[in-house]
């Protein structure tokens, strides 16, 4: 395996974006009964995602193998409310990062997180925040391996 991670390339990564997009909810629909998995989902998550990245100074990587897109990761930069300092109020955000399964385990989101990492030190951004469902012990793990600990947690009722 030779996976090197790059700056995705629209419109050809477009059809494995819109896999990806489509395997992480339908990946994630195990715990959570709210994800969509109709056929215009990816085209329509997809649009919203490039246009936060313009607008939000962001990027959207690949993990390329041998010329095979085999993972994604997409981050951009957020603002904490204005009870928070402001020198400390920009972060970065990690809004998406799925890895082919068959790739899971081999540090693959890693380099993915990596580069998204890279991209906010060069912006000067000091924090990153990324999200995981809580059941999905995996995602958790590895992200705790990378050097992310608690900094919030939402709870929820549903009605």
């Amino acid at each position: 395996m030779n996976v090197y991670v790059r700056d995705a390339s629209l419109p050809a990564d477009k059809p494995a974006l819109m896999r990806f997009i489509a395997g992480s909810n339908s990946f994630e629909s195990q715990w959570e009964s709210d994800r969509r998995l109709d056929a215009a989902l990816p085209e329509e998550f997809l649009a919203e995602l490039v246009a936060r990245a313009k607008a939000k100074r962001g990027r959207l990587f690949v993990a390329d193998d041998a010329g095979t897109v085999v993972g994604w990761a997409m981050c951009y930069v957020d603002q904490h409310e204005t009870f928070v300092r402001e020198e400390e109020r920009p972060f970065g955000y990690v809004a998406e990062i799925f890895v082919e399964e068959a790739l899971r385990g081999r540090h693959v989101g890693r380099e993915l997180l990596k580069a998204c990492e890279d991209h906010f030190r060069l912006l000067k951004v000091k924090t990153v925040i990324i999200s995981a469902l809580c059941a999905n012990v995996r995602a958790v793990r590895a992200y705790t391996a990378a050097g992310y600990t608690d900094y919030a947690i939402n709870l929820r009722k549903l009605l």
